[in-house]
């Protein structure tokens, strides 16, 4: 009881002063404010719903390509409910890659592109239509991507919070425009 009579000063306190809430949104990077909604001016008798920020979890998984090297590359999700793309962009023979995004179902697609990221010019690498040529991660991968396996459909990720889910974009044999398109920066 002593504990939540120390409490009342603070909530006073807090009631007392002006303060501003901002909402964020998850990017490929990192959250960003999107709006802010200024609570010194609302009725009193006005209701408060807070949505809660969305929950990441980690993918993460093996890079190839058809050649003796890995190209850079942009390895993209490409969630399923809301339509939203996140990416990760990769080095030159980088084998591997890993990234937190929100929980959800995924496509998961690999694109090469030319150019390091980071440097003068290299937005310019992507191109439209770029991503024609991608590899999936699709049916084939689990079946060994041998030449009896035929199905080129993408498999769901599921990615759960805190949890880490694994895909490995490999199947470069599908025909081209089977994946969807790469996302641009």
């Amino acid at each position: 009881m002593k504990k939540l009579f120390l409490l009342f000063p603070l909530l006073f306190g807090i009631l007392a002063c002006d303060f501003n809430i901002t909402t964020i949104s998850p990017t490929a990077s990192a959250p960003t404010a999107i709006s802010t909604i200024d609570l010194t001016h609302i009725p009193p008798q006005a209701t408060f719903t807070f949505t809660p920020a969305p929950e990441f979890g980690i993918v993460t998984g093996k890079l190839s390509y058809p050649a003796e090297f890995i190209p850079p590359m942009r390895v993209a999700f490409f969630n399923l409910i809301d339509g939203s793309a996140y990416y990760i962009d990769t080095a030159k023979d980088q084998a591997t890659y890993f990234i937190y995004v929100p929980e959800g179902t995924y496509y998961v697609v690999s694109y090469p592109y030319e150019g390091v990221p980071g440097t003068v010019g290299w937005v310019d690498s992507f191109t439209p239509n770029a991503g024609a040529f991608a590899g999936g991660y699709t049916q084939m991968v689990p079946c060994g991507l041998s030449v009896n396996c035929t199905d080129h459909s993408l498999i769901p990720v599921v990615v759960e919070a805190d949890q880490t889910a694994s895909a490995d974009p490999g199947d470069w044999y599908a025909p081209e425009g089977t994946f969807p398109l790469m996302p641009k920066p």
